[in-house]
C-alpha cells in the first residue's frame, strides 16, 4: 500500500488559532511571516519551540534572542518557552485525546498560535462539541477552518512552499521486545502515521492504515472506522523512544512521520524541516554508531513528489 491510498483516509481539517499574551509573543506579533513551531510536553508541561530562520530581517532580532536565550543550530534559531494559555491550550489536548486525530503541524503568526490537525468525519460530533466549549472565549480563541482535507500529500506540499522541507528514512531491526508492534506491521498492506510527540503511560500512539479489517485481536490496537480500515495503536519501542527523546531534547520538530514494515525491519520515514535535518540525522547516525547496525539510514533528500514512493 502507498501514501496515495490513505492520502484522505482522514478526511476531515481544522485550523484552530490560540492567542497568547506572552512576551515572546508580544516580540514576534510584527513579523510578517510564518514561524514553524514544535509544541510537545514535559512532565505534564506543555512546551513550545519557536523557529527562527538565521536569514530573517527583524529590527534589534539578536537583542529577542539574548533574552531570550534562543539556541544557534545550523540554519535556525530555536527559542523554547511555556505555553501560558493552558485553558484553551487543555481544550486542544482534549480534541489531540481524540482517536484518528492528528496534528499536522503548527506555527506562530500575529500573535497567534496556530494549530493543524486531520481527523476522520466519525468523530465530527465529538470534535464539534469540544469545539463548543473552546470557543467560549471569543477574544482568544477561534476557528479559523474546519472543512474536507486535502489531503496529508497536498498539506506536505503547502508545508514545503512555507519552509523546505527534508525526508530522512530508517530502519531498525525488530525484535521480540515488541510483539504487539510485530503483528500489526506484520499484516500486509499497513502503514502506521505517529500521532504526535507525546508519550502516555510509556506508550506512543499511532494512526494504523490497511487495506483490509484486522480480525485478529492485537493488544494496543482500537478501531477508529472499520469500514475504512483504521484503527489507532498503543505501542512501545525503545530505539523509537530514544530517538523522540532526544529530538525533543534538541528541539527538532518531526512533521510527519509514517513507519511500516519492510524485508522484516520497522522502516520509519520522517518529514523534518531542512533547517533541522542535520542535526536530526546526525542523531541517527550517532544511535546506528551507539547499537552497531541496528539502525541503518537508507534515504535523506529534499522534500519533492518523488518521495511518497519511498516511504
Amino acid at each position: 500500500m502507498k501514501i496515495s491510498d490513505i492520502d484522505r483516509k482522514l478526511d476531515k481539517r481544522i485550523i484552530l488559532k490560540v492567542r497568547q499574551s506572552t512576551e515572546l509573543f508580544h516580540a514576534t506579533s510584527a513579523i510578517d511571516i510564518k514561524l514553524p513551531t514544535y509544541v510537545y510536553q514535559v512532565e505534564g508541561t506543555t512546551r513550545i519551540c519557536t523557529y527562527f530562520p538565521k536569514n530573517l530581517r527583524m529590527t534589534n532580532i539578536l537583542l529577542l534572542f539574548d533574552k531570550f536565550k534562543a539556541v544557534e543550530r545550523e540554519q535556525s534559531y530555536v527559542i523554547d518557552s511555556r505555553i501560558n494559555n493552558k485553558k484553551n491550550l487543555a481544550m486542544i489536548d482534549k480534541l489531540c485525546n481524540l482517536p484518528s486525530f492528528v496534528v499536522s503541524r503548527a506555527d506562530i503568526s500575529k500573535g497567534f498560535l496556530n494549530v493543524y490537525g486531520r481527523f476522520h468525519h466519525s468523530y465530527m460530533k465529538e470534535v464539534s462539541t469540544l469545539l463548543s466549549q473552546y470557543t467560549e472565549d471569543k477574544e482568544n480563541a477561534r476557528v479559523e477552518w474546519i472543512g474536507p482535507s486535502p489531503g496529508l500529500m497536498k498539506i506536505m506540499d503547502d508545508i514545503n512552499y512555507e519552509y523546505p522541507v527534508s525526508l530522512l528514512t530508517y530502519n531498525i531491526k525488530l525484535t521480540q521486545e515488541g510483539q504487539d508492534l510485530r503483528d500489526v506491521l506484520y499484516e500486509p498492506g499497513t502503514i502506521g502515521e505517529l500521532r504526535n510527540s507525546e508519550e502516555k503511560n510509556g506508550l506512543m500512539k499511532a494512526i494504523v492504515y490497511t487495506n483490509h479489517r484486522i480480525t485478529r485481536e492485537i493488544e494496543g490496537l482500537i478501531p477508529v472506522s472499520e469500514d475504512d480500515f483504521i484503527y489507532e495503536f498503543s505501542y512501545t519501542n525503545e530505539l523509537l523512544k530514544e530517538i523522540r527523546v532526544i529530538a525533543n531534547n534538541n528541539h527538532i520538530m518531526r512533521i510527519r512521520y509514517f513507519i511500516r514494515e519492510s524485508e522484516e525491519k520497522l522502516k520509519a520515514s520522517v518529514f523534518v524541516p531542512t533547517a533541522s535535518v542535520y542535526e536530526f540525522s546526525s542523531i541517527i547516525f550517532d544511535l546506528a554508531r551507539a547499537y552497531e547496525g541496528k539502525i541503518e539510514i537508507e534515504n535523506l533528500m529534499p522534500y519533492s513528489s518523488d518521495v511518497w514512493d519511498l516511504i
